[in-house]
């Protein structure tokens, strides 16, 4: 243990649980109340997700700027007819 550490300090991080594991964490009550009820908020149909991604896609600032935030550097796509002029 910490030398450094005195008194309630000490004690706290000797009488810590260790953390849980992700099927233990998955298994508690509180974690499955919020699991449902995220499944409840966020329920939305293929077909309008689908629909909110295409739309989304058209009317993005980012489409045709290779220079848009977030781009890769190098990943620039290029036209057919830019690939067979040389």
């Amino acid at each position: 243990m910490a030398e450094w550490l005195t008194g309630k300090a000490s004690r706290a991080l000797e009488t810590k649980r260790p953390p849980l594991t992700a099927e233990q964490f998955e298994a508690t009550p509180e974690f499955r109340k919020f699991k449902r009820a995220m499944r409840e908020i966020l329920k939305i149909s293929k077909k309008d997700l689908d629909e909110r991604v295409r739309h989304a896609k058209v009317t993005s600032p980012r489409v045709g700027n290779p220079n848009a935030p977030g781009r890769k550097k190098g990943t620039a796509v290029i036209s057919p007819d830019k690939a067979n002029s040389n």
